[in-house]
């Protein structure tokens, strides 16, 4: 007997609606449907822009697009920025003229921009984990100074901490003349900004660094040694005692050679001068002012004292002037300083009679003095230099000269980015160090471990897992934040740009190299962090 196969059942609408449904919620289906929608939407973004780029750029006319022979091309869109600049920049890092390029000039904006970002960066970091580590500290006091800073401070927006600082803080200073000098300190903290002593480096310098390179080496080798010597006996040694030891005698060691071996820093006088040599100096100021010692130079008036001063004339800005007049100042001689923009002019002021002594390197000195008349009469003494001089500020008349000089409005705005992010910052590392079990906290002080060494060895390297992430993204709004300069008129890259697009009226090729900037600085930073991000990862077996 014949068996009948039934038929399958007819499909009802009510079946083909949940086929259809089941495709289309498929996470592979919408997952196709997202990147074709994602790639219409790039090409459709790319397109408008590219047509209203094509658009205003007719309405622009060919005048952006001029080269220097006078002839049309989209190649010489940035053929202006070799023209000359013609605005002043009120604190530039390098040397800068009115005539220079925009080119030059947005360059200097540039370093002003990595200058308060990194100084802000480093501080913020410092001033953000010690915030957070103080916020779960037992002592009340400490905790709440420290949670009335960060919430003060995250919920306040920045450009109104930034004005506030400039204009209650930094411009209620005093005058220069009467600056505020810390313990009597030569720090000079007035409306001007801050002044502060600052080492230079001298042509002898390079071989005092390796010195200092071959220090770290030897100190990281001894703790290696001192490590596998305490495993092996089970014998605790002072490690970085011995190895910072090591690390002082070899820098030591490498000041004397570099110092005595280098032969390059002289000065420039007349024979006529009786100055022979460079102790000579001190004889001829004694004998000039009517002393006896070096020690009754202070005993001298400040009228006395600029009577029998000693004119220099040095090269703005060279190393060698703190090298010569930090030797003056150990024989408490009264000096005074004329500086010239360049060697030619150096040797001008010499002739004109300006000063009595040029200090600049051996160098410069044997070409000035190939430039004078009559050369037999002029003699360089040789000065030591050492690898590292301080460059100590002091009053000249209504400025200060010398030293490191930062600006009301670059220290305005280090202060806002680094308090600001300082106290985001402090919220994140609080978070990190939370995450760290409470085991481990007890486990360390079980094994005696003192609060700095458990907080130094056990919970922050285990917290930057947790740190680091959210880190980068700060590091990120801080280096972008620098542009809020331009609203106490620092000279960084946005004020810069601004006026370049003012003067040049291009606006459209000055926004793409803003943009260019920040992207690298982004991606610079990104990955950076990310690469350190990988090192202190757990790696789970």
């Amino acid at each position: 007997m014949a068996q009948t196969v039934a038929s399958p059942p007819p499909t009802t609408n009510k079946d083909l609606w949940s086929r259809i449904t089941s495709y289309i919620f498929d996470i592979r289906f919408l997952g196709v449907i997202g990147q074709i929608a994602f790639i219409v939407l790039i090409v459709f973004t790319v397109s408008t822009l590219g047509s209203n780029f094509l658009s205003n750029v007719g309405k622009l006319g060919e005048a952006q697009f001029i080269c220097r022979d006078g002839s049309f091309s989209y190649r010489c869109a940035y053929d202006f920025m070799e023209g000359n600049a013609g605005f002043p920049i009120s604190d530039p890092p390098l040397e800068y003229e009115t005539t220079d390029s925009f080119w030059w000039a947005l360059w200097n904006g540039i370093i002003n921009t990595f200058r308060v970002g990194i100084l802000s960066l480093v501080a913020m970091t410092i001033l953000g984990t010690l915030a957070g580590i103080a916020r779960l500290s037992d002592n009340w006091l400490v905790s709440n100074i420290s949670l009335a800073y960060i919430e003060i401070i995250r919920n306040t927006p920045i450009l109104i901490q930034l004005l506030l600082i400039y204009f209650s803080v930094i411009l209620a200073l005093p005058n220069i003349t009467e600056a505020i000098q810390p313990f009597g300190l030569p720090i000079f903290l007035s409306n001007r900004g801050l002044n502060m002593p600052w080492p230079e480096f001298m042509s002898s310098a390079p071989i005092w660094i390796a010195f200092l390179i071959l220090g770290i080496l030897q100190f990281q080798l001894l703790w290696i040694l001192l490590g596998r010597r305490e495993e092996a006996t089970g014998k605790r040694s002072n490690r970085f005692l011995w190895g910072l030891v090591g690390f002082v005698l070899v820098a030591a060691i490498g000041w004397y050679i570099s110092g005595s071996t280098a032969n390059n820093e002289g000065i420039l006088v007349a024979r006529s001068s009786r100055i022979g040599e460079f102790s000579d100096i001190r004889s001829v100021m004694l004998s000039r002012a009517g002393i006896n010692h070096i020690s009754e130079f202070n005993i001298l008036s400040e009228e006395e004292a600029a009577a029998v001063a000693l004119q220099i004339c040095a090269l703005r800005d060279s190393p060698s002037e703190p090298n010569f007049t930090n030797k003056l100042r150990a024989w408490n001689i009264p000096y005074d300083v004329s500086r010239a923009s360049s060697p030619s002019r150096l040797a001008a002021d010499f002739v004109d009679g300006d000063c009595e002594v040029v200090a600049a390197p051996q160098s410069v000195l044997t070409t000035a003095l190939a430039t004078l008349e009559s050369p037999g009469n002029y003699l360089i003494v040789p000065v030591k230099e050492a690898p590292l001089v301080m460059s100590v500020p002091r009053f000249e008349g209504f400025n200060v000269v010398g030293g490191w000089s930062m600006t009301g409005e670059f220290f305005a705005l280090f202060l806002a980015l680094t308090i600001f992010y300082g106290g985001g910052l402090a919220e994140v590392v609080r978070a990190g160090i939370l995450s760290v079990s409470k085991g481990q906290t007890e486990a360390a002080r079980a094994l005696g471990l003192q609060e700095g060494q458990r907080m130094q060895l056990i919970v922050l390297p285990q917290a930057l897992r947790v740190i680091i992430p959210p880190l980068i993204s700060t590091y990120l709004s801080l280096m972008k934040d620098t542009s809020l300069g331009v609203a106490v008129a620092f000279p960084e890259m946005y004020l810069i740009a601004q006026t370049t697009m003012n003067q040049s009226g291009r606006a459209l090729q000055i926004m793409i190299i803003i943009m260019l900037v920040y992207l690298m600085i982004s991606i610079f930073f990104s990955t950076l962090l990310n690469w350190y991000n990988q090192r202190v990862v757990f790696v789970e077996r």
